[in-house]
């Protein structure tokens, strides 16, 4: 009974490490925070945190399609930043600890100069309102 426990104990463990090699992914939709409309052909920028200037965690871009969507199901897990860029001034939101073979959901509002983001696990990024998009090396 003790031997049937522990093989069952290292078959979950193996389990848990697959999954960690399994990309992981973002998708959702961006809106337009008055009207809720999807809002089609808006760029978004992302990257794995912490940020590294170089390497594994330069900051990619996603589109929305026609219906307002975005997807990139081919990520590391981890924790992500997505942004978005207006005059003069750079806004984002964080999105906590998307593990392997699983995609984290989020709704995206954006308005003239801001966005804000819902689903799970996501709040407020670091990202500086006030900051310019240079800092960002947007």
């Amino acid at each position: 009974m003790k031997t049937l426990a522990i093989m069952l104990a290292l078959a979950g463990s193996l389990g848990s490490l697959a999954l960690a090699d399994e990309p992981a992914g973002l998708s959702g939709t961006v809106v337009d925070v008055k009207s809720g409309q999807p809002v089609p052909h808006a760029t978004l920028y992302y990257y794995r945190s912490p940020y590294l200037e170089k390497g594994p965690n330069h900051i990619a871009t996603l589109e929305t399609n026609d219906r307002g969507f975005f997807s990139d199901l081919t990520l590391q897990p981890g924790r992500y930043v997505i942004m978005a860029r207006f005059p003069n001034k750079v806004q984002g939101c964080a999105v906590e600890d998307v593990m392997g073979g699983e995609v984290a959901r989020i709704k995206v509002e954006m308005g003239h100069d801001s966005i804000m983001c819902t689903g799970p696990r996501v709040h407020p990024a670091l990202v500086d309102p006030n900051a310019s998009a240079s800092v960002y090396r947007i």
